[in-house]
């Protein structure tokens, strides 16, 4: 049985630390439980394949080589399954309700991989998809007690783990946002063009050379991520980023 102790240390760590970085997460996950690799990862779902967003994983690079060349993603029942649904999935029970999948746990236990463990979806937009894939370190007869009496900590572990990443994703695109802001003076420069006044009346009316008014409408181009004075404009506008005259 896990230590309760090191359960709840590792859930302070979660629900106080802004973000656990996925290496040091899974070090924690592995010291706290019998887990002999995890794997998380959070893709856009394409007609063609994923389009990865993360991929974190302590696999070995053999077994990782396996699983791509062999083309076992086209018949993995986990992946099916995760992507089918928002319950966790267990590999044992996969496995029976998929027996073209058996070659893939066939390779698994050719590299000396155990085929018990479970999969967590987690919580993402449409066509995209996250999840959690929890690989035990333990015999396998002791496979279901184990899932049981750790399933539940294992689900809220992992959503804080993933709440994270997303809450940090955020607050880097909220940065972006503010290095972007316009200043008082852009403002002033795309309001007074926006009242139809040229670069030497600006210039003239803020008291600055023609030349800076230049440099400002160009700073503010470029944080609007437009290419001409009246696109700026239109942007400042529609973002009532700018006083009207």
């Amino acid at each position: 049985m896990t230590d309760q102790r090191a359960f709840f240390d590792l859930l302070d760590i979660m629900e106080n630390e802004k973000l656990v970085e996925a290496k040091r997460f899974f070090a924690l996950m592995r010291s706290t439980f019998s887990i002999a690799n995890l794997l998380y990862a959070d893709v856009d779902v394409l007609a063609k394949g994923f389009a990865f967003h993360r991929l974190h994983h302590t696999f070995s690079a053999g077994a990782v080589r396996t699983y791509l060349d062999e083309g076992f993603r086209r018949i993995d029942p986990i992946l099916r399954l995760t992507m089918g649904g928002i319950r966790p999935v267990d590999w044992a029970t996969a496995r029976k309700l998929h027996p073209e999948s058996e070659p893939l746990f066939s390779a698994a236990a050719r590299l000396g991989l155990g085929t018990d463990g479970i999969t967590l979806p987690l919580p993402t937009p449409t066509r995209r998809l996250a999840f959690l894939a929890i690989h035990a370190d333990i015999p396998a007869e002791e496979w279901p007690a184990y899932r049981r009496n750790h399933l539940r900590d294992f689900q809220l572990l992992a959503n804080l783990f993933h709440a994270s990443v997303l809450e940090n994703d955020n607050r880097m695109q909220l940065a972006e946002q503010g290095a972007k802001t316009l200043t008082h003076r852009e403002t002033e420069v795309l309001g007074w063009t926006a009242a139809g006044k040229s670069y030497w009346e600006i210039g003239t009316i803020l008291g600055i050379s023609e030349r800076t008014v230049r440099f400002f409408m160009t700073n503010a181009r470029r944080k609007l991520n437009v290419v001409s004075n009246t696109q700026a404009v239109a942007q400042a506008v529609r973002r009532d980023l700018i006083p009207t005259f």
